[in-house]
C-alpha cells in the first residue's frame, strides 16, 4: 500500500470509529509505529486530522458536547458496560456520590432497579429523579445553582452542601482523560470545584470515562489520574494500562 493510499484509510478508519491509535494502525498496515506518527504528523500538519496523546482523532472532535442531554445517547454500549462494573463496586449500606455525568444516568438505573440498598446523592438532576424511583435506594441532592446545560447543581452553594458531607465511593466523570500530561479535565471551573469538592471527601473515588475520552480535550484540569482510587472503562490498550497501573491507579 502506498503511503497516499495509508493516509485515506486512515481518515477512513477516523470517519468511522473518532478516532485512531499509533499502535493499532501499526499492526493493521504492517509498518512501524514511527512510519505511523509521521503519516499522523503530516495528515495533522495539513490539517486533516487532530493529533493526541498515543494517535488522532478528527477536526470535528475538539469540542466535546457541553450539554449532556446531547450525549446520552453516543457510545452507549460502552457506558452500559461501564455502569455495570461501577456497580459492582458498590456494597449495601454505602453513601455513593453520581456526578453530572451521562455515564452516571445509566449507572443511577442500576440503582433504581437493583438490589443494593445505598444512599445515593448527586448534583446531576435526572440522576436524583432516576434513582429516586428505585425502591432500595435514597436520593439527596445538594441543591444549589441550576446549569441547564449540565442539567445540574453547580456553583459555591453547593460545593458548600457537599463539603459538609462524606461518601464511601464516588463516581466522577471527565471529557477527557489525559495520560500523559495526568491531568483529568472538564468543561469549566464551576463543574470542576464540584468534583474537586467530593474527591476530597470520598474515601474510595472511581473515574467513568469510556475510551474515547482519551482522545478529546476539556477545558479545564480538575485532577490528576492520581487522585482516583481507580478507572473504570470500557476498553483500553496495553501500553496506556501500564501507564496508569504505573501510577498506583486500578483500571477496571
Amino acid at each position: 500500500m502506498f503511503k497516499a493510499e495509508r493516509h485515506e484509510a486512515i481518515l477512513d478508519e477516523i470517519a468511522r470509529e473518532g478516532h485512531v491509535t499509533t499502535i493499532e494502525l501499526a499492526e493493521r498496515f504492517g509498518v512501524s509505529e514511527d512510519s505511523i506518527r509521521k503519516d499522523l504528523q503530516q495528515l495533522g500538519a495539513e490539517g486533516r486530522l487532530q493529533r493526541v496523546y498515543g494517535g488522532a482523532v478528527g477536526m470535528e472532535s475538539e469540542q466535546p458536547k457541553r450539554v449532556v442531554s446531547s450525549r446520552i445517547d453516543d457510545y452507549r454500549d460502552q457506558k452500559l458496560l461501564i455502569a455495570r462494573k461501577a456497580y459492582d463496586l458498590v456494597e449495601d449500606g454505602q453513601t455513593v456520590f453520581l456526578d453530572i455525568s451521562s455515564t452516571n444516568l445509566y449507572l443511577a438505573d442500576l440503582f433504581a432497579s437493583g438490589p443494593k440498598w445505598a444512599i445515593v446523592v448527586s448534583n446531576m438532576l435526572d440522576v436524583v429523579r432516576k434513582v429516586a424511583a428505585g425502591k432500595n435506594v435514597e436520593a439527596q441532592c445538594p441543591g444549589g445553582k441550576v446549569n441547564l446545560e449540565l442539567s445540574g447543581f453547580v456553583g459555591a452553594t453547593t460545593a458548600q452542601a457537599l463539603s459538609r458531607m462524606r461518601f464511601d465511593i464516588s463516581f466522577l466523570g471527565t471529557l477527557e482523560l489525559n495520560v500523559a500530561d495526568d491531568c483529568v479535565s472538564t468543561f469549566d471551573m464551576e463543574d470542576g470545584t464540584i468534583k474537586q469538592t467530593v474527591l476530597a471527601n470520598s474515601r474510595k473515588s472511581y473515574l467513568v470515562a469510556d475510551s474515547h475520552k482519551f482522545h478529546t480535550r476539556g477545558n479545564y484540569c480538575y485532577a490528576r489520574l492520581s487522585d482516583f482510587t481507580g478507572i473504570v472503562t470500557d476498553s483500553i490498550d496495553d501500553k496506556r494500562r501500564a501507564e496508569i497501573v504505573g501510577l498506583g491507579i486500578d483500571v477496571l
